[in-house]
């Protein structure tokens, strides 16, 4: 089964999202304990949702996104999901701050309460 659907996103050409440091952010999908990633591998690399998917309405390639950001644009039509039955709901929360080793009092806090 895992090949299968890879080879099915293989045959589309598909947006990389590239995280501020550089590195490429995986697809992970899931269904019934099953869990795939797959690696993106299309000459188009982006590091703003918003754009991603503007590029799909255009038609240029498929993209991996927050619900809620294609969420308008499934409504109206202008978007179709796309291995919809292997997509996990969205349960993770991330918090992105520069490793610094001295942090704020304000942000260790925050950091903490988020963790808790």
């Amino acid at each position: 089964m895992r090949r299968r659907r890879a080879r099915r996103l293989n045959g589309h050409v598909c947006i990389r999202y590239i995280y501020p440091s550089g590195t490429a952010y995986a697809w992970e999908f899931s269904r019934a304990g099953k869990i795939i990633e797959f690696e993106p591998t299309g000459s188009l690399s982006l590091d703003d949702h918003e754009l991603m998917v503007e590029a799909a309405k255009s038609g240029v390639a498929l993209a991996y996104v927050w619900e809620h950001r294609a969420h308008p644009y499934l409504d109206s039509g202008q978007l179709v999901e796309y291995l919809a039955s292997w997509c996990a709901p969205e349960d993770r929360l991330y918090l992105y701050y520069p490793s610094r080793k001295y942090l704020s009092a304000g942000l260790r806090a925050v950091i903490q309460a988020l963790r808790a």
